[in-house]
């Protein structure tokens, strides 16, 4: 029997030209009638912002500034559905947004993990292969350490209207 896909985790660095990948998830969420997850990790601050603020303060900081993601997140999903789908038409679930801190493939595996996601989404950019080599890159650590489906879209470095 082939595996449904109920949950799409779709893993966004919020950058331009990531539109495609965006759009990829949305045509697998109608196709398969499923809900979209939007994450987006940020990278741990910790180690700064703690060495200057109290651990209140700190904390304080590092929520307001996961809200202020989560509310530019749904608003460029709001543009992103107006613009990309016809007037009447509509997800078959309303996104949900994820932001979370750390370092990006593992918060893309746990959020996986512990969302029972069918399947990920993903852009990859350009990137000169001696940075792969040395550094990798997030859709190919992904790729390696996921359990289930990991879904890559090509992006383009820098673009403003894909």
């Amino acid at each position: 029997m082939l595996p449904e896909i109920n949950t799409i985790l779709y893993a966004s660095d919020i950058s331009e030209g990531s539109r495609p990948a965006f759009r990829m998830a949305v045509k697998q969420a109608i196709n398969n009638n499923a809900q979209i997850v939007f994450l987006h990790a940020i990278e741990p601050m910790d180690d700064f912002i703690d060495d200057f603020l109290p651990v209140n303060a700190s904390l304080k900081h590092k929520n307001q500034l996961i809200e202020s993601f989560k509310i530019r997140i749904g608003m460029r999903i709001k543009e992103f559905l107006k613009s990309e789908l016809e007037e009447d038409f509509e997800l078959p679930y309303p996104p949900t947004i994820q932001v979370s801190p750390g370092k990006p493939d593992q918060v893309i595996l746990k959020a996986a993990a512990r969302l029972n996601a069918s399947m990920i989404v993903m852009g990859d950019r350009e990137v000169s292969s001696v940075s792969r080599v040395f550094l990798g890159s997030t859709a190919q650590k992904v790729i390696h350490h996921s359990e289930i489906p990991v879904l890559i879209v090509p992006l383009k470095k820098h673009t403003k209207q894909n």
